[in-house]
């Protein structure tokens, strides 16, 4: 009875070790507008200015599929699309707490622009080609700062 007691904590302590963790990264760290040209990388880019959020999507060279889930307790307000083709979605659901994004990028530029009402942080969750999109293809802000993890929060 005891082995089996000490192995069930054992299995809970690594499962709980190895679960993903969202960290936190502060909106100044989002802060300003990336220099994003047509030779930039393959990745999300997110960024903030005083009439809000804004998230971009670059894919130069060959197609990508990015998918991402955006929450917060607050709720997405003024949500507009950036140059979105066929396919491509970006919706508000969950009473307003989430936001859902579906760009199929090809050698451009996809977004959507956003603001957030009575909420202090936003939960990003971002995919790319299916897979969690790696943080060093997560660019925030003007700097291109990385968060530490996928998914991560915005805390503003």
């Amino acid at each position: 009875m005891r082995t089996s007691i000490f192995a069930l904590v054992a299995v809970v302590a690594l499962l709980v070790a190895l679960a993903p963790v969202a960290s936190a990264a502060p909106a100044s760290s989002a802060e300003g507008a990336p220099n994003d040209t047509p030779s930039s990388p393959t990745g999300w880019y997110i960024f903030h200015s005083d009439d809000g959020f804004h998230l971009r999507t670059h894919g130069p060279g060959s197609e990508h599929d990015f998918d991402g889930v955006l929450h917060t307790e607050g709720t997405f307000e003024n949500v507009s699309v950036v140059r979105l083709e066929d396919g491509d979605r970006a919706d508000v659901t969950n009473g307003g707490h989430d936001l859902v994004i579906h760009f199929h990028t090809f050698d451009g530029i996809d977004g959507v622009n956003f603001t957030i009402r009575d909420a202090n942080r936003v939960r990003l969750d971002l995919k790319l080609d299916d897979q969690p999109a790696p943080t060093s293809m997560i660019y925030l802000g003007q700097l291109g700062v990385h968060p530490n993890n996928n998914p991560f929060h915005l805390h503003f």
